[in-house]
This record gives C-alpha cells, structure tokens and sequence, in this order.
C-alpha cells in the first residue's frame, strides 16, 4: 500500500492513499485517478469512494461519510426551502444588545434580507427578543439607586420600558425601506379560550395581507414563570403553527448545532442525544442551543423545516435560502399539520404545575 502525506486532490495518483489530519489516520480506496475531496470545517470529508479507518487508529469511520449523507438530504430539500412562501425569523436578545455599532451592523442586514424576501413575493413574520436587554439600557439614565433589575417585578418593568425602544428602534430602520411594522404581543393566558386564538391568528392574517410586517415578542410585562412561554425559540414555533409557516429561521451567535466543534448541517428531528449535548434541561444550555433544538423538533414533528444560523454572519438570511449551505437545518421528519388543539397540546407538554417550562 502507497502511502502519501494529502495536501490537495492533486496529489492522489495512487490506487490507495493514507491520510493523515489533526493526528489522525483515514485509509482512502479508490478506482479512479482523482479523488475528490471537501474539507469540511476541521475535518476531512471524503465525497466519493470507500473509506476505511487505519486499525491502528481509534476513528470512527461513521464521521467521514455520516456529513456526506446529511450534505446529501439537506440538498435533496433546497426546492423546497427555496419555495418557502410563509416564513417566521426569530431573533435573540443578544443581537440587539452590545456596542450600537454592530446592533445597527445585524439590524441594517436584517433589514435588507427581509425587504428581499418581500421583493419574492414572501410573506415574513419576525419574532423578536430584546425588550428587557433594551430596557436595561434606560437604567443608566435613571438615578444610581435604581436596583439592577433582576427581580420578576422588576424585569417586567423594564420589559415595559424596553418594548416601546425596541419597535421604535426596528421602525427606524423598516422605514428605510419602506416596510411598515406592527407589534403584536401575547402570552399564554390568550391562547387558552378559543376566541383568543382565532383573534391572534385573524390578525396575523390581516396584517400579512397588507403586507405590513409584523414584530412579534411575549407580553413581558405582565407575564409570570407560571404563564410563560419560556424562550422565544419557543414562541416562534408556535407562531409558526399558528400561522402554518413554510419555514423557521432561527438567528443565533454561532454557526449552528455542533457536535465535536463541527457544525451539523442535517438532522431530521430531534434525538433526546441532541438535546443532551445541547445542555439538557438543566445544564448550560438552558435558553441557548437547547430551547432552539427542542422547538425544532417540534415543528419538525409538525412538518416545518427549522434552520439555525449565525446572525453575525453578512445577510445570513439570504445566503441560507438562495444556497441552503450554512447552518443546520432540521428537516421534518412528520407530516404538516396546523390546529389549535396542536398549539394547545405542546403548551401543555412543555409546562408543568411549577411553571417550569422543559424546553
């Protein structure tokens, strides 16, 4: 057997080739003269051929073409994200907080990608953290004997003094490109009666067919850990069942779901291993890469794709859906299906006695 070191496919004019990266040994067969190869992130991705681990070395061989079959279903879905009509993006608080410059960096991309897919014809929803980020901001303006804020009164308060900073912040720059806003706030108590419901989705429809943008965002003000939703990846998927979207786009700081400091292009549904490796319940990822993988799956199990990118990454939004190559995207992995009683259901799943929310 050859043996040579790998730089690039140039180099591969054996039969049989040995590579070796990051300290580890891949054993490559190939027919042919060339052999294509993807550097993937950190690792090697071998496109065609068999791949065979040196005994010698403890690899698992699943790695190499495990990201080949994902790459492989994720494309074979592209039509349809790329046809998606009805699409909700949420975005975090932490997007909307840190130095003005790079707020107003996302907000002016943002902006622009959202006008863009109104240009296609499409219908977006945005779902928005920040209120209370934006309302910790007004503190400094305040006297020095004002608490911190980290009280359930207190964090409502500034919810109500974030919220009206926040509109005006996003109509500030949807001016720009003559997009109009409207806010909607609710929270679970308006779900609860059916009358409530049919309201909030009535005037989800009526604002979309005056093409005016809808802002959506939980009524912090008034809302307890008992009636609470939890996480706005949370309430973004229930916006997105109640509206029945094509598509959810999760805004995120990171590059998307990793396992092993590589970013998983493709799931189809959500593992409890997933979940675990996010941070469980319990653990570090509470509110994080967690809450945005358990609200995936359930819009996954509701026949909605869910994709999670970098926000800080330029027109994020756009590069996804006219080349579906970033991120990980959360394929459905069961048939669409959009009622009342669904959204009911998942409410009551995700919340127990204690107002804990399991997400």
């Amino acid at each position: 057997m050859s043996k040579v070191m790998l730089k690039d496919s140039r180099h591969l004019t054996k039969d049989t080739v040995v590579v070796r990266s990051l300290g580890l040994c891949y054993e490559l067969s190939n027919t042919y003269r060339q052999f294509l190869l993807n550097f993937w992130g950190r690792h090697l991705i071998a496109e065609t051929g068999f791949v065979k681990v040196d005994s010698k070395k403890n690899f698992n061989s699943n790695r190499l073409t495990g990201y080949n079959e994902m790459n492989m279903e994720r494309n074979s879905l592209s039509e349809k994200i790329h046809s998606a009509e009805m699409i909700v993006i949420k975005v975090g608080s932490a997007r909307l907080s840190g130095p003005e410059s790079e707020v107003n960096d996302f907000l002016f991309q943002l902006v622009s990608d959202i006008r863009h897919l109104r240009d296609l014809g499409k219908k977006v929803i945005l779902v928005s953290s920040g209120a209370i980020a934006r309302g910790r901001l007004l503190l400094n303006e305040l006297p020095s004997s004002i608490p911190s804020g980290d009280s359930l009164s207190e964090k409502q308060a500034l919810a109500a003094m974030g919220q009206n900073r926040l509109v005006n912040l996003y109509d500030s720059f949807f001016s720009k490109v003559n997009l109009s806003i409207a806010q909607i706030l609710f929270g679970v108590l308006d779900l609860e009666s059916k009358e409530g419901y049919k309201n909030l989705k009535n005037t989800f429809t009526q604002l979309l067919e005056w093409g005016v943008l809808p802002i959506v965002n939980e009524n912090d003000s008034v809302a307890t850990e008992e009636v609470k939703f939890g996480d706005n990846d949370m309430l973004s998927a229930l916006v997105s069942l109640i509206v029945g979207a094509d598509l959810l786009l999760i805004l995120t700081g990171v590059d998307g779901f990793l396992k092993e400091e590589k970013v998983v292009p493709f799931l189809k549904g959500i593992s409890k291993d997933d979940l675990n490796l996010a941070g469980g319940p319990s653990g570090p990822g509470t509110g994080g890469m967690f809450t945005k993988l358990k609200s995936a799956g359930l819009l996954s199990e509701a026949g909605v794709p869910t994709a999670i990118l970098n926000g800080k990454k330029m027109h994020a939004i756009r590069e996804f859906l006219e080349k579906n190559s970033a991120g990980t995207l959360v394929a459905p992995s069961g048939n669409r299906v959009f009622s009342e009683e669904n959204v009911k259901e998942i409410i009551r799943k995700n919340r127990n006695g204690n107002g804990e929310n399991h997400l």
